[in-house]
Parts: C-alpha cells; sequence; structure tokens
C-alpha cells in the first residue's frame, strides 16, 4: 500500500503576499511618480521635486503633487479659472498602468 501525504503552501503564501504586493505598489507608485515629474510642466522646478510617493496603509500608496512650498499641484492638472489645464497626474497613470499590473501578476505569479 502506498500512502500519500500533503502538506499546504497556503500558510508561506499567506504570509508572504502582503509584503510582496506592498512591494510591487511601492514601486508602481514610484514608477507613476517619475512619469509625473517627467510630464509635469517645469518653470522653477519647485511643482516637479514636490512630486513624492506616500504611504497610506500598508499596499496603499498615493503619489503626490505638491508640498507646502509647491502648493499648486491640482491647479496645473485641472487648470483655473485663469489657467489651462495641463494634465500630468492621470497621464502618468495611464502610462505606467500596464507596468503596474504587470508587477503585481508577476509576484501573484511567483507564488
Amino acid at each position: 500500500m502506498i500512502r500519500f501525504s500533503y502538506s499546504s503552501r497556503l500558510p508561506q503564501i499567506a504570509l508572504s503576499l502582503d509584503e510582496r504586493i506592498d512591494t510591487a505598489l511601492r514601486i508602481g507608485a514610484e514608477g507613476i511618480a517619475s512619469a509625473a515629474k517627467s510630464r509635469v510642466p517645469v518653470a522653477t522646478h519647485a511643482l516637479q521635486n514636490a512630486i513624492h510617493v506616500e504611504r497610506i496603509t500598508e499596499g496603499e500608496y498615493a503619489v503626490v503633487a505638491g508640498d507646502d512650498d509647491a502648493f499648486y499641484g491640482h491647479i496645473v492638472e485641472n487648470g483655473s479659472v485663469n489657467t489651462a489645464p495641463q494634465p500630468f497626474l492621470i497621464p502618468a497613470l495611464e502610462a505606467e498602468r500596464d507596468n503596474v499590473l504587470a508587477d503585481i501578476n508577476r509576484v501573484l505569479g511567483d507564488l
């Protein structure tokens, strides 16, 4: 009689999944920030230098265009009564979307 013993890898996968997904999303956010920096209109480099990634929670990142000195990223992106929109964040997201999804799929595929 042949006996087989099976063991599940699910506990190991579960332990590493959050960290791997978090890393893939952070790298994706950094790619989006880099793409936004290359697309933002440059007058003084203040806004370009203020584009950065902030971690909200595990697995959640924000690409922020602005800081205390360069607070006008949303005005550049969306325009105002006096200025036309000059989108740089949304085009950066659209340009990097496939790369972010590919990174996440790679992480999931490596489990």
